[in-house]
């Protein structure tokens, strides 16, 4: 197979190389620490997928951009100043000889208020400078990953009986073992631990949700065990980050603890499998569900409950073993879709491939524009503070059922205005991010071209190369209004936004010229019923392409899909029934992971039959679900739903209900929780069919309520799903007759 290296494609722009990689074309680089205070010890595969790590001690000068020339007469001979080329406010780099300078300098400006700009990372500031990336001239399975799960007696690793039962490891290199399954102690558990890493010598450590439990708790072990889990590539010991990070996907930051591993990558496939599901199509991101929804379960997979597992390890230890080896089975097929995108966009930023799976896309192009002001010694501007700026153009214009619906799509909508009416940033005094942003984009589209007539590793390294520029691509016109953003420019992202909003309204006005029926507009999207005469996918391809004729050259509309039919509710949320059968529910009316399995099942049973217009089915699947609350008939994790622990679940009034089941469990943890009869709350572990069937049924109706614009009427609506309590005679109410004939729609 040929060498795959995008930086060395013939026909890309080589002068854009040091731009998108840094400019350092050194291969194999899979880690960077620091080493002392003037140092950084670089680990490097320079043959490729081989075992064989190297390492080597490189100078390092940490830095700054101040506003100022610095003036430190306690630091003098600790640092050199030079001044940048331009008038921006960022005008004047020092650099240090060695970190605690740079820290001392750091110290003396926050107590005088003065800013700086910078990383405050040694890697960053390392790779920013030297204009090396990590993993050139590698793909994502050359790296060497280990995927680790435990089995414990509990979720508290400070109780009483806590301990590890059990650590299951595997690898991409084929290794898998069970250490604990002979009943070894928590301490011979752990050094064995300790071994195998070292020896497997591992790039990557991924677990699912290990930031969250895995890993603290097998700090807690280690310490009560007096084993430090020696993981580091120099034999120093796994960590934990001093406070909280936030985890950023799509307009969500979630916190989470994260850890630290000398000169090796941790990876959380429960992070990740979020930001994978940017659309919200999964319902859980619990392993099991995840592995569900991607179609990837193994049919002999082995399953032991929560609650059940303790019980069977002292019964059927092998089951729990087949179960634990499963889990990192799962785990391996999960970072093999979701990590490679990640993966691909270090080899473009100055950032660690943990930072770069944890960070924002805006801090991503500011890290991408910064190391390219700073290579050039061209001086930064401050950010503008925030503005007010116009959104996209969203509009429902019909609610209702629709048979068929069709959508297209203007592809990348901001992007292309940006490259095709030169919208940039204003503030961009060396002119990088337009010719970024159209690098990137042409890069993208020859990894496309190549992912198609590609096979086997080669197709999945430009699949993956691929996703990741398009998600840079996408971020570049957020990036325009990102409040820590050096080079923001709010005015320049209005007018793109204005511009986004003429092109897509043009697309509606000529979609009803030609007889179609227009259902909703988002941004760049519209799901319409097709004309009269364009019956099959051939015509509805052909008919979009037509109207994208309409549009200016470098404004592409695309054929984005065809559906059976569509339920429209409201805003961005609406359901679609594809022609393979399948039901795809969009927007926070239709899905939410805080609500019960129960009326979940519902919501999507009832859709499925509304769309089907299937009217009578769905007062009986209304009736059948409350009849069978009525009669404590469903199981308890169907009227459960997780809850997870916060600072504020402990001094917060409205969390005092949770609170009082909480005690005693960490912070991070997750409970499974319902509501009693008498209203309070309760674990599921300790159900004792009390829960309150009153409040599951008025959930079901709210939860019905949603499908009202549908009815024709309120009668026709309470007719479908009346109200009921745990004392309704629910044959008398599904026996009622509507005094008029009601029609659904």
């Amino acid at each position: 197979m040929p060498e795959i290296n995008p930086a060395a494609s013939e026909d890309r722009a080589p002068a854009l190389d040091h731009l998108l990689y840094g400019g350092d074309p050194t291969p194999g680089i899979v880690a960077v620490e620091q080493a002392g205070g003037g140092a950084m010890r670089v680990y490097r595969r320079p043959d490729g997928p081989s075992r064989a790590v190297e390492s080597a001690l490189e100078p390092f000068e940490p830095w700054m951009l101040l506003g100022g020339e610095p003036d430190w007469p306690r630091l003098r001979g600790e640092y050199a100043a030079e001044r940048l080329s331009g008038d921006a406010h960022y005008c004047w780099l020092a650099r240090f000889r060695h970190w605690p300078a740079f820290l001392a300098a750091r110290d003396l400006l926050d107590a005088a208020g003065q800013g700086w700009l910078g990383f405050r990372s040694p890697v960053e500031q390392y790779l920013a400078a030297s204009g090396r990336t990590l993993f050139k001239g590698l793909t994502y399975d050359d790296l060497t990953r280990l995927q680790l799960d435990i089995e414990t007696t509990g979720l508290d690793p400070q109780a009483p009986d806590a301990r590890v039962l059990l650590v299951v490891v595997g690898t991409n290199r084929g290794l898998e073992e069970a250490i604990g399954a002979a009943g070894e102690d928590e301490a011979a558990i752990l050094r064995r631990l300790n071994a195998v890493i070292a020896a497997v010598d591992p790039d990557i450590i991924e677990g699912h949700n290990c930031f969250n439990f895995d890993l603290p708790y097998l700090l807690a072990r280690s310490a009560a065990a007096g084993v430090p889990l020696t993981w580091g590539r120099d034999g120093s010991p796994l960590s934990a980050g001093s406070g909280g990070q936030r985890f950023k996907v799509a307009a969500r930051s979630i916190p989470f603890q994260p850890h630290y591993v000398h000169g090796r990558h941790l990876l959380d496939t429960y992070q990740q499998i979020q930001r994978y599901d940017s659309t919200g199509t999964l319902t859980s991101y619990g392993l099991k569900q995840a592995i569900e929804a991607l179609g990837l379960t193994r049919e002999d997979r082995t399953f032991v409950s929560g609650e059940a597992l303790n019980a069977t390890w002292e019964t059927d230890r092998a089951a729990v073993v087949r179960y634990a080896l499963d889990d990192i089975r799962d785990v391996a097929a999960l970072s093999a879709v979701t990590v490679p995108t990640e993966f691909y966009q270090a080899q473009i930023l100055p950032q660690s491939l943990q930072k770069v799976a944890t960070g924002g896309t805006g801090g991503k192009i500011n890290a991408l524009l910064l190391r390219a002001y700073l290579a050039a010694r061209e001086a930064v501007p401050r950010p503008q503070p925030p503005q007010p700026y116009p959104g996209g153009y969203s509009e429902v214009r019909e609610v209702g059922i629709f048979r068929p619906v069709a959508k297209c799509d203007v592809e990348s909508l901001y992007p292309a205005i940006m490259l095709t009416e030169g919208i940039g940033s204003a503030r961009d005094r060396l002119g990088v991010m337009l010719p970024l942003l159209r690098e990137l984009t042409a890069r993208r589209l020859d990894a496309k071209a190549r992912a198609r007539i590609g096979a086997g590793r080669e197709r999945a390294y430009w699949q993956g190369l691929q996703g990741s520029f398009k998600v840079l691509i996408n971020s570049f016109y957020g990036y325009l209004g990102y409040s820590r953003a050096v080079l923001n420019d709010y005015a320049a992202a209005e007018r793109i936004t204005l511009r986004g909003q003429e092109l897509i309204k043009a697309v509606v006005a000529e979609l009803e010229r030609t007889g179609a029926r227009v259902i909703e507009i988002d941004t760049d999207g519209v799901y319409f019923v097709p004309p009269p005469g364009v019956a099959d996918r051939a015509g509805e391809e052909g008919y979009v392409a037509a109207i994208g004729r309409t549009l200016p050259a470098g404004i592409n509309l695309a054929f984005d899909g065809r559906y059976r039919g569509m339920i429209s509710l409201k805003t961005k949320n609406y359901v679609l029934l594809d022609y393979d059968g399948s039901l795809i529910l969009r927007g926070s009316s239709l899905r939410s992971r805080r609500e019960e399995p129960y009326l979940r099942r519902f919501l999507h049973r009832a859709a499925e039959l509304l769309v089907n217009d299937e009217r009578d089915a769905v007062r009986e699947l209304y009736f059948d679900t409350a009849r069978r609350i009525q009669q404590h008939a469903l199981e308890p994790r169907d009227f459960c739903r997780w809850e997870t622990i916060t600072d504020k679940t402990f001094n917060s009034e409205h969390n005092r209900r949770l609170a009082a089941v909480a005690r005693g469990q960490r912070v991070g943890e997750r409970l499974e929780v319902y509501q009693r009869a008498d209203g309070s709350l309760g674990i599921v572990a300790d159900y004792a069919g009390d829960e309150d069937v009153t409040y599951l049924l008025r959930r079901l109706r709210e939860v019905a309520a949603r499908f009202a614009d549908l009815y024709e009427d309120t009668a026709a609506f309470d007719y479908a799903f009346p109200p009921l309590t745990a004392t309704s005679d629910l044959d008398a109410q599904e026996a009622r007759t509507p005094v008029k004939q009601l029609a659904l729609f």
